[in-house]
């Protein structure tokens, strides 16, 4: 009997350890949490036809959806406390900052940051992301990583690197971000940190000042005419599938991300070819000679 027993509770231990899993991997993938019913019951079907003395043992898995989020609030407590301990033993530490608007008008704040301890272990993680709904002034900035600080008993004297994106926001030694954080670690007889841009948005900078548009021009053009009519951009998917073309589409470019620089005039080269075929149909091919 007691080993009835024993097996039963070593059973159920292993289905909430099975549900842990599952819940962590619908989490890192973004997937929805309603996505675990849907793969009890994929779990059912396979263990019917290559196990089935053990399908009891697959349908006492939970993963509704309520028990998939316990599951992910739960891994997210263990994953911040753990990063707490670890953030108690830094002799030295350094933060990354982002600050953004996202698609529904909202400004989020991300912070990274980077610590060692005694033993030269290394630990980097995002500790926190900020919803900043009112003013994004260097001082609302300030507050919202002053309390990331204080979560994970940090100490503003071991700060010894800032990495920000370069608004006068983050930037300004006054009223900025990086002001703030060097007042506060004046008062708490620290060095002041050093301040560094964000290499992403170093090249973003640099790219401000390169003559791109002689380059950049003629292929939006080129893009846009293709793109900008429905037939047209059909006809010219389906072109590049019977071409058997390395890529199926031109992208957009979207001035707003100018990481898309690279990737349109990427693809563009790739397509040249092809793109000049497309355009020799259409009749379009001598505005296309004298662009490039």
């Amino acid at each position: 009997m007691q080993f009835v027993f024993k097996k039963k509770a070593v059973e159920k231990e292993r289905a909430t350890r099975a549900s842990f899993h599952v819940a962590n991997l619908l989490a890192k993938k973004g997937k929805p949490f309603t996505d675990g019913e849907l793969i009890k019951k994929c779990l059912n079907e396979v263990a019917k036809e290559m196990c089935p003395e053990n399908v009891d043992l697959f349908s006492a898995i939970s993963l509704s959806a309520n028990t998939v989020a316990r599951r992910v609030e739960h891994i997210e407590r263990n994953i911040k406390s753990q990063l707490k301990d670890k953030a108690s033993k830094f002799v030295c530490f350094s933060v990354a900052l982002d600050e953004s608007i996202d698609v529904s008008d909202t400004s989020q704040l991300l912070l990274f940051i980077r610590g060692i301890n005694a033993n030269f272990e290394i630990t980097e993680e995002l500790v926190s992301v900020h919803s900043m709904h009112g003013t994004i002034t260097g001082i609302d900035i300030f507050r919202e990583v002053e309390k990331s600080v204080a979560e994970y008993n940090l100490e503003w004297k071991k700060l010894k690197c800032i990495t920000t994106d370069g608004g006068r926001n983050m930037c300004g030694t006054k009223k900025g971000l990086v002001g703030q954080i060097n007042k506060v670690i004046e008062n708490s007889g620290g060095l002041k940190p050093l301040v560094l841009h964000c290499i992403l948005h170093q090249q973003a900078l640099c790219g401000k000042h390169l003559d791109l548009p002689s380059v950049l021009d003629p292929v939006i053009s080129t893009v846009n005419y293709i793109r900008s009519h429905g037939l047209k951009h059909r006809q010219f998917r389906d072109f590049l599938e019977e071409m058997n073309a390395e890529f199926p589409d031109l992208p957009y470019y979207t001035s707003v991300r100018w990481l898309s620089y690279g990737k349109i005039l990427a693809r563009f080269f790739e397509l040249r070819t092809e793109i000049e075929i497309f355009l020799n149909e259409k009749n379009h091919s001598q505005v296309f000679a004298q662009r490039q």
